[in-house]
């Protein structure tokens, strides 16, 4: 299922939406900057069954930057999409299309206007990695990508379980057969989560599951009430429970809440739906902006704020998480952080509560914020996209890759400025050797597959402080 749409919006408005986008997503192709396509994406998590998932994702591509070449009377763009899942570097889904656009004249294609698809996988429980390639067929050297993790756990139970809450541009009562049809609902997805004066409601779809039977009145409710966190975590509006007559062991939760009141910004939606059968509680969470582009004005909230932010660094745009997250969300984010945290600061991580753990976080990425006075963390995007980059070229046979020897090296000094890479034959075992020019007047780190497993493993290098082996290269004999 998939389908090809126009969207209009205003200059300013899809200035923010090339902007900010629903994912942290990182470039993978090496095309020059001023030929990639930019894009947004953004996907969804939903049952299909008791193994199953069903993987919804969406796209707005800016109209703007496809090539438009005569065809007839009129004129024609043409570009590819290719959607690709990967796990552990095997592909296991792929679904390749190309759209067709039309204009009458070049002169109608303008900016703000968008070009909107969706599609979806099924899929089994697993980590994953999803990448997504636009090309422009009528100009090859213009394509985007983007690669980001998918981590797939099916809506089996037992206990109460909630979808992706899906943000949406609106949400119509209609059963007209469509690729926007759910449970009765047309919903138009809202890839780039942004809202404002044009787009002031901020629409949402999920579902619930494993209902427990009543056995009583009041057990054949349950209840959905919503919050609004803003960057700092701090609830900024509040949506009353509602209560809901159970419609069976699972329901359809749609809302519409009005955010043009919000000053421009990062905030995160939280619903939070209670069984009133059993007391079970579960919980989903959305990223959403808003932009109006009176609060820049001088003297205006957002000004302030952003005068306010030049004191102090910024925990990256995704800073509001913090607000909700769970312990093991922020412990396993603070793992990740190993290679650069002090000894200090994992002693004291260890002795704070939840909200300690919350708070010391974001302080922890704004401390290393190399712009303060920005809402973007350079070096907290940096370093988590090479977390990804070292999972998907450095798994080790049991280890995730940013744990690897090879891993470690990316978070620690960077990508290498030259990699020399000698595969395994009848004389040597496979190794590999890292050359960074700039660093420490030029270092070199070495590694070889000692396990014949492909897991290299560091046996030498010239930079200070790490392994110093002058006999390494006995290790490349097989016969060791």
């Amino acid at each position: 299922m998939r389908i090809l749409a126009v969207i209009r919006s205003s200059v300013s408005f899809i200035a923010l939406l090339l902007t900010f986008a629903a994912l942290p997503l990182y470039a993978q192709d090496g095309t020059k900057s001023e030929e990639r396509l930019r894009f947004n994406i953004d996907y969804t998590r939903s049952r299909y069954s008791d193994s199953l998932s069903y993987c919804e994702f969406y796209a707005l591509l800016p109209r703007k930057q496809l090539t438009y070449l005569p065809d007839g009377e009129g004129f024609k763009a043409e570009f590819k999409v290719t959607a690709e899942v990967f796990l552990q570097d095997s592909l296991v889904a792929s679904k390749i299309w190309k759209n067709v656009n039309h204009a009458d004249t070049l002169s109608s294609v303008e900016s703000g206007q968008n070009l909107f698809f969706l599609n979806h996988f099924i899929l089994s429980d697993g980590e994953y990695e999803m990448s997504l390639q636009i090309e422009d067929l009528l100009k090859p050297e213009s394509k985007g990508s983007y690669r980001f993790p998918l981590s797939i756990t099916a809506f089996r139970g037992p206990g109460l379980q909630i979808s992706d809450l899906q943000i949406s541009s609106s949400i119509v009562r209609d059963s007209t057969r469509s690729s926007f049809l759910k449970n009765g609902f047309q919903v138009t997805p809202n890839p780039a989560g942004l809202y404002g004066l044009e787009l002031p409601i901020l629409y949402l779809y999920s579902e619930i599951y494993h209902l427990a039977p009543a056995s009583s009145d009041s057990g054949g409710q349950y209840t959905v009430a919503y919050k609004i966190y803003n960057a700092d975590g701090t609830a900024v509006k509040e949506i009353a429970a509602k209560h809901r007559n159970k419609p069976g062991n699972s329901a359809v939760e749609v809302t519409a809440i009005n955010v043009v009141t919000l000053v421009s910004g990062a905030y995160r939606v939280v619903a939070e739906v209670t069984d009133l059968e059993n007391g079970a509680v579960t919980s989903g969470m959305r990223k959403f902006f808003v932009y109006r582009e009176g609060d820049y004005a001088e003297g205006a909230a957002a000004g302030r704020m952003q005068e306010e932010a030049r004191k102090t660094g910024s925990a990256g745009v995704d800073a509001d998480r913090y607000a909700v997250v769970s312990e093991k969300e922020i412990n396993d984010e603070f793992e990740l952080t190993r290679y650069i945290s002090t000894k200090e600061e994992r002693k004291t991580f260890k002795k704070l509560n939840l909200d300690g753990k919350r708070a010391f976080m974001r302080e922890f990425w704004a401390q290393r914020d190399p712009s303060p006075g920005t809402p973007e963390n350079e070096f907290k995007y940096d370093y988590l996209t090479r977390i990804q980059q070292a999972n998907v070229s450095y798994r080790g046979t049991f280890r995730e890759g940013w744990r690897t020897d090879r891993g470690r090296v990316l978070l620690v000094y960077g990508p290498p400025d030259e990699v020399e890479r000698y595969p395994f034959s009848n004389d040597n075992r496979a190794y590999e050797v890292w050359h960074y020019y700039s660093l420490q007047g030029g270092v070199q780190f070495y590694y070889v597959d000692k396990r014949d497993t492909g897991d290299m493993e560091l046996v030498h290098s010239t930079a200070r402080g790490e392994i110093y082996d002058l006999d390494w290269e006995r290790w490349k004999n097989p016969n060791e």
